[in-house]
């Protein structure tokens, strides 16, 4: 099977330079001082300094959440250049005069991101190890963990690769993508939800129910990977809290309790759009012949 060209060129430049290395030398050195943070940490609360094993789950949330917020941020860093950075080099009219359709320049680029991203995450397996030796997490639980980040940063990278086909500039293409992913489905999904059930409850006092929420939450990954974690640690911190507001006992309960799911179909979903868009707006030339 032929390898994409794309993906083949990138891998060769991207993993042969010094940028790279850095990258995943600081990308490491952040999760392993986050871990030794913790330890200390731990162990400075005790009475006689001692460190309790049982705390060791907590490790595993803090070190997931420090993987998830740099992928977050390391995903549109990374891919928001791959298009306008091509246009920039004046080098995107010869990619596209040759025999490789838009799609396969979209997919080249996408999987050289994220074939980056995953080495960037398996280089981090190590400082997971700390976790496996105390016990209290699976090798299954950190592989469905690693599954979901994965799909986030699929996520965030087809995002960016559609606003660096369709702004000149690769600055300006990263702007939007953190506005988007961090400004909307972060920040303003979680705005969307408090406003409509203080509106609502206002109005007709009495509990808006759990379908809004739960339609406009599936684009956040921060409900997404508490809720993986409820799941996997049963410490239902979104589940608790989705029910004390709208104490909603009905079959949307059950949707709540594996809320991943719907974020992880959602990833997958966006992720296949944005993709197409991409296709279409990668090449205008093409499109108005």
């Amino acid at each position: 099977m032929m390898m994409n060209p794309v993906l083949r060129r990138e891998i060769k430049t991207v993993l042969r330079s010094w940028k790279m290395f850095a990258v995943l030398t600081a990308y490491v050195a952040i999760v392993t001082i986050g871990a030794v943070i913790f330890i200390y940490g731990t162990m400075f609360n005790s009475y006689d300094y001692s460190f309790d094993p049982e705390e060791i789950t907590w490790m595993y949330v803090v070190l997931c959440a420090i993987q998830m917020g740099l992928i977050l941020l390391a995903a549109p860093a990374m891919t928001a250049g791959c298009i306008s950075g091509e246009r920039e080099r004046q080098t995107l009219d010869l990619l596209l005069m040759t025999k490789m359709s838009p799609l396969s320049i979209v997919l080249g680029k996408l999987m050289s991101s994220m074939a980056t991203l995953i080495l960037i995450i398996i280089a981090t397996l190590p400082i997971f190890s700390i976790v496996f030796y105390f016990g209290g997490v699976s090798i299954f639980s950190l592989l469905i963990m690693f599954l979901f980040i994965i799909a986030t940063a699929c996520m965030a990278c087809s995002i960016s690769i559609f606003f660096s086909c369709i702004f000149k500039k690769t600055v300006v293409s990263m702007v939007v993508v953190y506005l988007l992913i961090g400004g909307v489905f972060c920040i303003g999904t979680l705005i969307v939800v408090v406003l409509q059930r203080g509106i609502y409850y206002t109005m007709y006092q009495t509990d808006p129910g759990l379908t809004f929420p739960l339609v406009v939450l599936c684009s956040n990954p921060g409900v997404g990977f508490f809720s993986l974690i409820d799941n996997q640690l049963g410490t239902d911190m979104i589940y608790s809290q989705l029910y004390y507001a709208y104490k909603n006992t009905s079959f949307l309960n059950t949707i709540v309790k594996h809320y991943w799911v719907v974020n992880f179909v959602f990833d997958i979903v966006i992720s296949m759009v944005f993709i197409f868009l991409a296709t279409i707006f990668v090449s205008p030339v093409k499109k108005r012949k």
